[in-house]
């Protein structure tokens, strides 16, 4: 006698010695196909397979457009076999892809259709490609501004996981603010942490991250929205900073990055991703030399407009305001973040001491609307000094001129010197 026919809703155990078998395709699924349950499967209410738990499809079930399952693991430790239905279940694919994975292919892929398809396209897991060891993927690419759509059999090294904000897995972050879960702060702003994926809930707006530290002791990962977490860079630099190299920059065997090169900050090396960098250099690159370049954070500094240097002490040169309305009064004191991520060639970024709207965000301004402390000693920006003696490895006599206050204390002066027994920037140690 046929088993009994289940309700469309719900998910029913089935007998091994009686579950129909044939190797009909049933909704894109085949015998043999490894599966994993989308969501919590329940018999009479109770949850029998945990979302993401594995198995394999045996065949259809007798039940008109459910599929047999036989799961690793169920929580009630039983044996049987599952009738589900088609949106209970996702193909585990090669590379351990599943089905309606957002994804870009990493290299330019051959269409059917002889269209070639750019690296960097994004594009969505249809399914396994039917080829004889399973062992590649069907890949949906869009086209043309989606116009034009083109189904490839792609390897799973030819593409990877197209994570929202164009993280990476692996990618090291950094919190942009402190994190809540229930109004309680579990991440605080600054703490490290790395990209695991998107997030299984929503994969097209969160990136599911494990962090270093939580507030509440959890080991859990958290799933943060794109502007909640930030690439972390070596030196405290950001994707898009202007840099300048400050001495020859040669890591990987092409002719050396010369000294006073500028470039764009493109992101972190893929070696050393906690110390190094990858610049977009603007001058033109010797035959066969790749214009993005490696780089230690130590080897550049950041270009900020107006001359200006991170941490630097300015002064507002004027009441500022924002919407006609003054949120920093004239003179009042401020701290030099770094550049504008808005305008990097334009304006400055500046946390001030006050700002008479009670709001502590910084603001970006442009370089006419702030102006360097004075030095002490009367010295100004721009004077030519001499070394009175040694200072670390700059000799007595040597000339610099002045770049302003030191960043570390208010008491003392930078000074750029220029002899040939010194380079780069420095602090000098002396009260002048």
């Amino acid at each position: 006698m046929p088993p009994k026919a289940v309700p469309a809703d719900s998910t029913t155990v089935v007998n091994p010695e009686t579950a129909d078998v044939t190797s009909s395709d049933v909704c894109g699924f085949v015998c043999g196909d490894t599966v994993v349950a989308a969501r919590d499967l329940r018999v009479r209410g109770k949850v029998v397979v945990r979302q993401g738990g594995s198995g394999y499809v045996v065949g259809p079930a007798s039940s008109s457009g459910r599929i047999c399952v036989q799961f690793e693991q169920r929580e009630d430790q039983s044996d049987n076999r599952l009738n589900c239905l088609p949106d209970e279940l996702r193909h585990t694919l090669a590379g351990g892809y599943l089905a309606g994975t957002r994804v870009r292919c990493n290299k330019a892929l051959d269409a059917p259709s002889r269209v070639v398809i750019p690296a960097g396209t994004s594009g969505v897991v249809v399914g396994p490609a039917r080829d004889s060891q399973f062992q590649r993927l069907l890949v949906r690419f869009a086209l043309h501004g989606h116009e034009h759509v083109e189904e490839v059999a792609c390897d799973p090294v030819d593409i990877e996981t197209n994570i929202p904000g164009n993280f990476r897995r692996g990618n090291a972050i950094v919190a942009t603010r402190d994190l809540r879960v229930g109004g309680q702060v579990v991440v605080r702003e600054g703490v490290l942490g790395t990209v695991v994926g998107p997030s299984t809930s929503d994969s097209q707006h969160r990136v599911t991250v494990s962090f270093s530290h939580r507030e509440d002791g959890s080991r859990n990962r958290l799933n943060c929205v794109v502007n909640e977490i930030k690439l972390y860079l070596a030196g405290g630099l950001e994707v898009g900073a202007r840099v300048q190299a400050v001495r020859p920059i040669s890591y990987d065997g092409f002719a050396p990055v010369p000294t006073g090169s500028v470039g764009t900050v493109v992101g972190p090396a893929i070696d050393e991703p906690l110390a190094r960098i990858v610049v977009r250099w603007d001058s033109a690159s010797p035959t066969g030399t790749p214009p993005e370049r490696e780089a230690h954070s130590d080897d550049v500094r950041l270009m900020i407009a107006g001359g200006f240097r991170r941490g630097e002490t300015v002064l507002a040169a004027k009441d500022l305001r924002v919407k006609g309305i003054v949120v920093v009064k004239q003179n009042v004191l401020g701290t030099v973040v770094g550049q504008s991520s808005t305008d990097p060639a334009g304006r400055v970024t500046v946390a001030f001491a006050r700002r008479e709207d009670g709001r502590s965000n910084n603001l970006n301004v442009v370089p006419a609307e702030i102006q360097h402390m004075p030095c002490t000693g009367g010295l100004v920006p721009g004077d030519r000094v001499a070394a009175l003696r040694q200072l670390l490895v700059v000799p007595k006599g040597a000339q610099g001129v002045v770049v302003g206050p030191s960043c570390s204390q208010s008491s003392r002066v930078a000074v750029r010197f220029s002899s040939q027994e010194s380079s780069g920037d420095k602090e000098g140690g002396e009260d002048v």
